[in-house]
């Protein structure tokens, strides 16, 4: 949190990619600094993060992290960046952990503690998730991309088809996840990688939330909300999921 909040560390974004994959100096030195803590108090666990890569372990134990979720977000001081940190026993995620930049909170989860706990200012608390009326509305769509073509036109036309909803895209997949655990309403996820959502898929979980996750290859495709949300919108994902493929590694 204090790394991505100082001024002095850098929000200025470079191009990764495409004009709207950027990287700011925060990430690097979030990522950098979480690898050491990993390497240090668990040696045998692997490691994985967005911009640096990694190592799978030899112990079963692997850390996804992105550094900065929503990095478009915070270098152009808009709320929705977070630091998304998840461990994986075997492929499973188990523990999550989302830090909320603009609100200074840090949200964790343990798997099977049907608990949310968050913390700031050094005092932590649980949360207790709700669902209201206006919370269930919410359909909060998030792609693995940033320009707009037909898979991203196609989904929002799709839902438009199925019961009103207000569909809400916060340019931050752990940000959404984080709101639906929190808050309730649905969230579906096309071509976006496993440290995208590794963290809030825990918390979703935790606060009763009902989640659908699915890879093809790289890319990892899911609908978080209620059961009846799952039964209503996987469709929508598997069918538009399956025209998006992941971009050739250079």
């Amino acid at each position: 949190m204090q790394l991505a909040t100082d001024p002095a560390t850098g929000s200025e974004g470079a191009r990764k990619g495409d004009p709207f994959d950027i990287v700011t100096p925060a990430d690097g030195l979030i990522e950098r600094f979480l690898r050491t803590q990993v390497r240090d108090r668990f040696p045998g666990h692997g490691f994985l993060g967005e911009e640096e890569g990694g190592t799978s372990g030899s112990d079963g134990w692997q850390w996804i992290v992105d550094p900065i979720d929503g990095t478009l977000n915070y270098s152009t001081g808009l709320a929705g960046a977070t630091c998304s940190i998840a461990c994986l026993r075997h492929g499973q995620p188990v523990v999550g952990a989302i830090a909320d930049l603009s609100a200074g909170v840090v949200y964790r989860a343990r798997a099977g503690t049907g608990t949310v706990l968050a913390s700031s200012a050094g005092e932590e608390s649980g949360c207790e998730p709700t669902t209201s009326p206006a919370g269930a509305a919410r359909v909060f769509l998030e792609f693995g991309w940033e320009d707009l073509d037909p898979v991203m036109v196609g989904t929002i036309g799709e839902l438009a088809r199925t019961r009103p909803r207000v569909i809400r895209m916060v340019g931050g997949a752990a940000y959404a996840l984080l709101n639906v655990a929190l808050h309730g309403g649905c969230m579906l996820g096309i071509g976006l990688r496993i440290w995208d959502v590794a963290a809030g898929v825990v918390l979703a979980r935790e606060a009763g939330r009902a989640v659908r996750l699915w890879e093809e290859g790289t890319l990892v495709h899911l609908v978080v909300g209620s059961a009846e949300d799952l039964t209503e919108l996987a469709p929508i994902v598997e069918r538009f999921g399956s025209r998006r493929v992941a971009p050739a590694v250079a």
